[in-house]
């Protein structure tokens, strides 16, 4: 199957799933996206965060990327593992929960370009959670 496939709406995916299957397929991309960011303007990005360790936007590069990929490959299957979306959403809500939890720590090393980009990417992160709960209820109560 195609990534396109698990978008379209016409395609011969159970109905119920596409909301699902968007949110997963909006959060490979924005991971996608930032990871790449991550890593292609690792040093400037460094220096105008305030980050300490240089090693620190690469590496977490690299992760979004295995991240993202297998949010599509789980997005683009005939039928979602609920289970497996769940560990998707689990992880997003960790990664929110680690991004609060910092916050009071690394507000005085970061710079405020740092700290905003640090609130927003949790913001999206949150919303592409919520979206994807809203999503493995709707097929949830499909199924059962």
């Amino acid at each position: 199957m195609f990534l396109t496939d698990a978008w379209k709406s016409d395609t011969p995916f159970d109905p119920e799933s596409r909301l699902l299957r968007r949110f997963l397929l909006g959060n490979a991309a924005f991971s996608t996206l930032t990871g790449t960011l991550c890593l292609v303007d690792a040093t400037p990005l460094t220096q105008a965060f305030g980050i300490p360790d240089p090693m620190l936007l690469p590496t977490l590069g690299v992760q979004l990327l295995i991240f993202a990929a297998a949010i599509v490959w789980i997005a683009t299957r005939q039928n979602i593992s609920t289970r497996l979306a769940w560990v998707i959403i689990a992880l997003d809500i960790l990664w929110v929960a680690g991004s609060i939890a910092l916050l009071p720590f690394v507000s005085g090393i970061l710079t405020s370009a740092g700290v905003t980009t640090m609130v927003l990417i949790a913001l999206g992160v949150a919303t592409f959670a919520s979206g994807q709960i809203a999503g493995v209820r709707r097929l949830n109560t499909q199924t059962t």
